[in-house]
């Protein structure tokens, strides 16, 4: 089976993340797309602005009723950062014959080499590399790796600008789904007034 794996914070979930997974998995021909959220990223300073459970929420109403589309919280339930090669021991330790592919942005492959054992990422899975950005396709760098570079129109859209629309109550129809959307308003998430939510409850 060939199983493609679409890590991050979903902080929160859109159209990007979502287009990501149908390129990969159109272009490459793939059987599922597991959705695995983290609870830290290393590379990143600050943690992410909503809670494991309202980001868990969100994801789980943008990929509903999508074949092969499945939500994995193996990141959320161990402690500590979220390492991507960890996750994939794991998901290699359960399904030896399967083959993974690691779909990520052209951005983030930028600084893959920095990620936490990315040489062994690459010897446990491939990477689906899809345009994000302003970025291109991979550099010569990965020429000959185990890298395919997938064929889509750049998307400019991220979670930090989502949050960023949101902090100023403007619009962000058509940037996520229309039921995340629904759900940021009814839990007031990412509003600079509002004190943040923890596992669904207003932080004291």
């Amino acid at each position: 089976m060939r199983v493609g794996i679409l890590g991050g914070s979903f902080d929160p979930p859109h159209a990007g993340h979502l287009r990501m997974a149908r390129v990969a998995m159109a272009q490459l021909g793939l059987d599922r797309v597991l959705f695995v959220p983290c609870s830290s990223q290393p590379l990143k300073g600050t943690p992410p602005a909503a809670s494991p459970f309202h980001r868990s929420a969100m994801l789980a109403l943008a990929i509903s009723g999508r074949p092969g589309w499945a939500l994995d919280f193996r990141e959320l339930d161990r402690s500590g950062p979220s390492y991507t090669v960890e996750t994939l021991e794991s998901l290699r330790a359960e399904s030896p014959r399967d083959r993974f592919y690691l779909i990520l942005g052209s951005d983030s492959l930028e600084s893959f080499v920095q990620w936490h054992r990315s040489e062994d990422i690459l010897a446990l899975s491939e990477l689906a590399v899809v345009p994000r950005g302003e970025g291109g396709g991979p550099s010569s760098r990965w020429e000959g790796r185990r890298v395919h570079t997938l064929k889509a129109k750049p998307l400019a859209v991220s979670s930090t600008a989502i949050r960023a629309l949101l902090a100023r109550h403007q619009s962000i129809a058509g940037l996520v789904p229309k039921a995340v959307m629904s759900y940021i308003e009814r839990q007031k998430l990412y509003e600079a007034s509002r004190p943040r939510f923890r596992d669904g409850r207003r932080s004291i």
